[in-house]
């Protein structure tokens, strides 16, 4: 590893690690823990080398440091561009992978899942060889696809964010979703709610199979019927579950709570409401997943399912830097626990309210579609 040193009025002189370390009063090892990063350095040796670093102005040739290393210094994160970039649950993701990277040499590639085709196995050969990459950060990637399972046996340093991968030996940080899907599911029955729909997401996405499933279960412990009907697809998506959330409300026979699977499509579900006359909560409650930004703000405030997306972010970044270190566990299984959020949109059932024969929700659907 070189480094350089200005001095004022003179030619910059290459300096050694063996420099620093006499300067400083420690081995060259601990100089290069602590240029790297490394977590295995006492407190003490780790503020000498970094106040020698700054009272002589040093800074590490990035360049030679790559050359030497075989690698980039750069995290490639791999992400379906479309649904899932500019959304408040990526955007905290991001930002704690980058408050890891702060203050390190290390910096962030965004790589389209979907564009990539990370799929077609010679790429994922070719990024592996050509080092553009020195590991990856693969957020939500759909059922389907079989890149992660390929980077792994590659020996690319790899996390996923936001799927659990069962028992492949391959690194993923998850929320506990089928587990916040039950305490939602609790707090609705607790409430007195014994006719509850559910609004799924997206079947490729392992979270949604999840939160479906801890529903299901945990209508089954307490011997309430999941009526078909009554389970509508929203996609993850506002307008979608507004449309459907609009067919179901208009039946006679309609859910006295919906748990949407997401914070967008619970939104959706109350447009649907209102539309139809319907009041949140006293007609009907609404429950989400995820707590957005938004959802404290909605009117009413929308009861949840908060998930750590920070710390998702967190978790997998500083993976990847410890393997990368080698202080790192080969495989990573973590699960976050998600926090029941109790707010406005959830009350205890009231007499079931009918639609107004004057009411026409296909004309309502017609007018919001305009405008």
């Amino acid at each position: 590893m070189l480094l350089t040193i200005a001095m004022r009025g003179k030619v910059p002189e290459k300096v050694t690690m063996g420099d620093i370390a006499r300067a400083s009063g420690v081995s060259p090892m601990t100089v290069s823990r602590v240029l790297n990063n490394n977590p295995a350095v006492k407190e003490a040796s780790r503020k000498r080398v970094l106040a020698v670093t700054k009272r002589l102005n040093y800074h590490v040739d990035i360049v030679a440091r790559q050359l030497r290393a075989q690698h980039t210094f750069q995290l490639g994160v791999v992400v379906p561009f479309r649904g899932l970039v500019g959304t408040y649950y990526f955007g905290q993701i991001l930002q704690g992978i980058q408050q890891v990277l702060t203050g390190t040499d290390y910096h962030i590639a965004l790589y389209d899942s979907l564009s990539e085709d990370f799929n077609d196995i010679p790429k994922c050969v070719n990024l592996c060889h050509e080092r553009r990459v020195s590991g990856l950060i693969v957020v939500a990637p759909e059922l389907s696809a079989r890149f992660p399972k390929t980077f792994a046996n590659l020996k690319m340093p790899i996390i996923v964010v936001g799927s659990s991968l069962g028992r492949q030996a391959i690194s993923y940080v998850d929320v506990d979703n089928h587990g916040g899907a039950c305490a939602m599911t609790e707090h609705l029955i607790g409430l007195g709610h014994t006719k509850i729909g559910f609004v799924s997401g997206r079947a490729d996405m392992r979270d949604a199979t999840q939160r479906e499933l801890g529903f299901r279960k945990t209508m089954e412990k307490h011997g309430l019927p999941v009526v078909a009907e009554w389970i509508i697809q929203g996609e993850y998506e506002a307008r979608k579950s507004f449309q459907v959330s609009m067919n179901l409300l208009a039946k006679s026979e309609r859910p006295t709570a919906i748990f949407a699977a997401n914070d967008q499509m619970a939104y959706g579900v109350i447009d649907a409401a209102r539309i139809l006359g319907l009041q949140v909560p006293e007609d009907l409650s609404v429950g989400g997943f995820d707590d957005i930004q938004s959802s404290a703000e909605f009117v009413p405030s929308l009861t949840t399912v908060g998930q750590p997306m920070l710390d998702l972010g967190l978790v997998a970044a500083r993976y990847i830097l410890d393997v990368l270190s080698k202080t790192g566990a080969a495989v990573l299984h973590r699960k976050l626990p998600a926090q029941l959020v109790t707010r406005s949109s959830t009350a205890m059932p009231s007499q079931p309210c009918r639609l107004a024969a004057s009411d026409d929700p296909q004309s309502k659907i017609s007018r919001i579609d305009q405008g």
